[in-house]
């Protein structure tokens, strides 16, 4: 077995939020599952979970003011933004290998464990946090997470703050009082709150950092150790193309779906 390593240039943040849904569920659907390692990168956004409400995660206003795009993923977990200073990462494996634990928990210490592994190998002092299953630098946070465990699939992306602008991460996710309110969809107004925390960068954190191809390298050099299989570079078959763009186009791209539909009298 090896695993498909997918890079993308793309920094649209929903078509790539529909690729990751797309990974997921078409690797699902197979009877020989194929294991996906992907990067990629969007502009500024932020990123909400799936069972999130908008106006209690995001300062509506400054987002609409400096240009930064709003998300919804297809999987739970908190709030988290993006820029070109962030690299994501997306892990989706077969849960019938033997190397793949079977719980929650286990599935997050054993994937985004790896991730911490590997940046500690180029001389990143992390550790991996298993209570909030993040990676931390002194006790700061420098990810995000969240996972889909459905049909034998094991499937966790998250973010990795590498040099990000963080004076707009905390003003973009600090919402003010009185913002407009959203359903969740046209019957769901009750919301599921980001766990706050401290964050910082690896720039900020470290004398020299390491190139985005480094820690590239070194995630996808972690996993073969750990897996004990090969990592090729790759890239989505037709059908998982033509997938994601229908996903786009019917989710993603809309903001019923990203931003909920506004209440009335709420």
């Amino acid at each position: 077995m090896t695993w498909r390593l997918i890079d993308e240039d793309g920094t649209d943040v929903y078509q790539n939020l529909a690729v990751d849904e797309t990974v997921a569920r078409f690797t699902a659907s197979q009877e020989n599952k194929l294991n996906t390692l992907r990067f990629w990168r969007s502009n500024r956004a932020v990123v909400i979970g799936r069972f999130q409400c908008v106006h209690k995660e995001v300062n509506l206003s400054f987002c609409e003011e400096n240009k930064i795009s709003i998300a919804r993923r297809f999987t739970g977990g908190g709030a988290v933004y993006h820029d070109l200073g962030n690299l994501n990462f997306s892990i989706c494996a077969d849960r019938c290998e033997k190397q793949v634990p079977k719980t929650l928990k286990e599935i997050y210490e054993y994937f985004v464990g790896n991730v911490s592994k590997a940046l500690k190998s180029i001389d990143i002092p992390t550790q991996y946090d298993p209570v909030r299953s993040c990676i931390r630098i002194r006790d700061l946070k420098i990810t995000g997470t969240a996972g889909w465990l459905k049909r034998g699939v094991a499937f966790l992306h998250g973010t990795l703050l590498i040099n990000s602008d963080l004076p707009m991460l905390r003003q973009s996710l600090s919402p003010p009082e009185g913002q407009p309110v959203f359903l969740r969809d046209k019957t769901r107004v009750r919301c599921m709150d980001s766990k706050r925390d401290h964050v910082t960068t690896i720039a900020d954190q470290v004398k020299k950092c390491p190139s985005v191809d480094a820690i590239k390298k070194a995630i996808a050099q972690s996993i073969e150790i750990s897996s004990r299989q090969s990592v090729q570079k790759g890239s989505l078959s037709q059908k998982e193309k033509h997938t994601a763009q229908a996903l786009y186009q019917s989710r993603y791209s809309q903001s019923e779906w990203n931003l909920g539909t506004p209440a009335q009298g709420i």
